[in-house]
């Protein structure tokens, strides 16, 4: 579509009232104002573009009480949708006003700059930015006590079902006395996994009464992961602002390559024992899992400590991740010295145990572009949603450009964090979309032309907000640190900046959040390989993972080089 074009406007004086007139929508009251009879009639200068323009920035004006007579007036300025339209406004024979409107697509403030407060949807592009699944996912959740004896315990009675990983959380779980990391915990018993589909899971141990989020901070468990008629046994922490860290139950640190067997989902109970002993103030504390007369131990860093969390509950915790489901079975329980042995219902609390439903959160099928929102703040209107971390590329954005590394470019706005599992990421800034489209899928393949912010791991630290380049030949890298985005519906505002002069000459990127400010410079050849950008906008990154939920608003960015 053209930009910055000029069109001619036709329209006799009737049904201004209420009616489009060629002009961006939502109420807007101009001045001066005529109404009369007619009907309106649009004759833009013979381009396809500027019939489309029209057509797209239709919408309702709203006028004071009708007036008979019009008078020349000094030009008239409007502000729309993040959009710009400068009237001249004339009076024509018979009635007919003639109105020369210069628009300015999508808020061009000049100096090759855009502003986007996204009052309306923009006529940005998505490339598999919304993805539906083939078929509905059906999570049920059926768990709490029962009255058989599955898990190997002494008497009938125990706690378990069918427990199913999803986004929603469900527990079945024991109030307790809050505890910290500064407190040492122990709980022990016996449990049995009767059947576990590929990508089940469960969490067993202390956790926060509004638990959420994959690596749940404000838990220290045990989790035990279902891979298709047999399991694997892991045990970790999340502190209260989601930094991580645990432990394994095999050899070597992925049970992808292992030479250790899983365990069978074939009922045998097993006994363990869960333990955290803080250690003295300023050290690292450390948890060990026994699991059928083995040890296995893992430190709780001092720095994570120090972040600490506090756990109110102990009990069954759903993975809070899309997946599948397990039967589990717990019984002979001791809960930091206190026995339940399950010899009638415990009245334990119960949190979305008993449910089936469509599960509308998937991996990986993301569901960012456009919202009618304002979490980011402000008016409604914003963009962002659910973006998965996933192999195949995925992204909504402006088109721009081409911008390369000789010129400098900048963008800011607001956003909103809320909600990053571990293992999740995203990227906001520029790219170049048909690198972005043709990028493998293997991990060990760097991404190409882009530029921007990286919010990402590691899951030991939460997300990291930083800037980040690869040119065209995927060299570049990112911040190794950057402030930390924490979930929540607090508003952020951030800034990015590029300067091909700065660092002698190889190029700075700065970075500003909330005041916190941080550069990192091209490596030596980085600005000579040169990179190509010609879009601006949200993008996945291509490793499997988890999601992020996020709102960005108020755009300012570079299109253009000067």
């Amino acid at each position: 579509m053209a930009r910055g074009a000029r069109y001619i406007l036709k329209v006799p004086l009737a049904k201004l009232t209420g009616t489009s007139a060629g002009l961006p929508p939502r109420q807007t009251r101009l001045q001066p104002f005529c109404s009369h009879n007619g009907a309106i009639h649009h004759r833009p200068r013979a381009s396809r573009d500027a019939r489309r323009l029209l057509r797209n920035v239709g919408g309702r004006i709203s006028f004071p009480a009708p007036i008979r007579q019009c008078t020349v007036s000094r030009p008239v300025g409007i502000k729309e949708s993040g959009r710009m339209a400068r009237l001249r406004v004339t009076t024509g024979g018979m009635g007919v006003l003639l109105l020369a409107a210069s628009f300015v697509l999508g808020g061009d403030l000049g100096a090759g700059k855009r502003r986007e407060s996204f009052d309306r949807e923009p006529a940005w592009e998505g490339y598999r930015n919304r993805l539906t699944p083939p078929e509905p996912r059906i999570t049920r959740q059926d768990f709490g006590y029962r009255a058989s004896m599955r898990a190997g315990g002494r008497a009938a009675g125990e706690i378990g079902g069918r427990i199913q990983r999803s986004t929603t959380p469900a527990s079945y779980a024991r109030a307790i006395k809050p505890r910290t990391l500064n407190d040492p915990l122990e709980a022990s018993g016996t449990f049995a996994v009767t059947s576990a589909d590929g990508g089940s899971g469960v969490l067993i141990g202390w956790f926060a009464h509004d638990a959420k989020t994959w690596r749940t901070p404000n838990s220290l468990v045990f989790r035990i992961d279902g891979n298709g008629g047999k399991f694997w046994v892991f045990f970790e922490y999340g502190t209260r602002h989601g930094k991580t860290g645990g432990g394994v139950t095999f050899e070597g640190e992925r049970y992808q390559t292992t030479p250790t067997k899983p365990f069978p989902a074939d009922g045998t109970p097993h006994r363990w024992t869960l333990r955290y002993e803080p250690g003295p103030v300023g050290a690292d504390g450390r948890i060990t899992l026994t699991l059928d007369g083995r040890e296995y131990q893992a430190r709780v860093e001092a720095e994570h400590k120090a972040d600490g969390a506090t756990f109110d509950r102990f009990g069954i915790l759903n993975v809070m991740s899309s997946g599948s489901g397990l039967d589990l079975f717990l019984d002979d329980l001791t809960i930091d010295g206190e026995r339940e042995s399950f010899g009638g219902d415990p009245g334990w609390e119960a949190r979305g145990n008993h449910v089936t439903f469509e599960d509308r959160i998937q991996r990986p099928f993301h569901s960012f572009g456009y919202r009618p929102t304002s979490h980011a703040g402000g008016r409604p209107g914003e963009i962002g949603g659910i973006v998965w971390r996933d192999e195949a590329p995925a992204y909504y954005a402006d088109r721009v450009g081409p911008l390369d590394l000789d010129h400098p470019f900048t963008a800011s706005g607001r956003l909103a964090f809320l909600a990053g599992s571990a293992d999740s990421g995203v990227y906001l800034g520029w790219f170049h979309a048909e690198s972005k489209r043709s990028q493998k899928a293997e991990y060990e393949v760097p991404p190409r032309n882009l530029l921007g912010l990286m919010i990402e791991g590691p899951s030991r630290v939460g997300h990291y907000i930083r800037p980040a380049y690869r040119d065209a030949k995927g060299g570049g890298a990112a911040l190794d640190e950057g402030p930390i985005l924490q979930p929540g519906s607090e508003t952020r505002r951030w800034s990015i900046a590029y300067d091909p002069r700065a660092a002698a000459g190889r190029g700075r990127i700065t970075s500003v959040v909330d005041g916190d400010t941080r550069t990192l410079d091209l490596a030596p050849g980085g600005r000579k390989a040169g990179a190509r950008f010609d879009r601006f906008g949200l993008f996945n990154i291509q490793a499997g993972g988890h999601y992020v939920e996020f709102y960005v608003d108020d755009l300012q960015y570079t299109v253009r080089a000067d």
